[in-house]
């Protein structure tokens, strides 16, 4: 999906606080939560990074043709 030659360089953890910051600010919001899959170590780690904080765990809610996925639930609130 995305070139290999671009990561670890932190343009994701740029373009995530770069989003929180538009939503905060612009968009006047008090909570903002993001997903993920418990084997995406990259995505979760972005989310770490950023400040956010994994809250939750939810066994088996992602349909995927045939089984079911797992999920990580992040969240920050605007104070954070």
């Amino acid at each position: 999906m995305f070139n290999p030659k671009y990561f670890n360089k932190g343009y994701a953890s740029e373009a995530a606080q770069a989003t929180l910051k538009y939503g905060f600010k612009e968009m006047k919001l008090h909570r903002i939560i993001a997903t993920c899959q418990p084997q995406n170590i990259p995505s979760y780690r972005v989310m770490e990074k950023i400040g956010m904080r994994r809250e939750g765990y939810f066994r088996k809610c992602i349909p995927h043709g045939n089984e079911w996925w797992d999920e990580y639930y992040y969240a920050i609130l605007e104070e954070e």
